[in-house]
């Protein structure tokens, strides 16, 4: 299984060929965090009008998963070890990360929000820009 952050799911509906041919090479089944999913949608929203369903639609390959009390206590686990070593993340990118390591799978990513030796020292995290 391969989990997609939200910064991967955004590039693959624009059809970024570097990225797809990535993600695809991995394989099905392909998972996320519902924080993903509203980050994909919420990027296409403020005509008043958008069919947020229809968005989601967009990428209904990829399985969502919900964030519940274990991620959550997970995530502020590695925020307090990223804290330790002086650092900090954003609370939605360790939710994401906390999710995907729920998994046990690789985290998949096209920014550097995830960036941290704290990750890649627990997790499989791979940017696909630095690829």
């Amino acid at each position: 299984m391969t989990f997609l952050d939200s910064s991967v799911i955004i590039d693959m509906l624009e059809g970024i060929p570097d990225t797809v041919a990535a993600v695809e090479a991995r394989g099905q089944p392909y998972l996320t965090s519902s924080l993903c999913v509203f980050e994909v949608v919420n990027g296409t929203v403020g005509s008043g009008q958008t069919d947020v369903v229809e968005v989601r639609q967009q990428f209904g390959g990829v399985q969502a998963l919900a964030l519940n009390e274990q991620i959550a206590l997970e995530a502020g686990r590695m925020q307090d070890t990223l804290m330790a070593d002086g650092e900090r993340m954003a609370a939605r990118d360790l939710l994401i990360a906390a999710t995907a390591r729920s998994t046990g799978d690789e985290l998949i990513v096209a920014d550097g929000d995830f960036e941290t030796r704290l990750l890649t020292d627990i997790m499989d995290v791979t940017n696909l820009r630095d690829e």
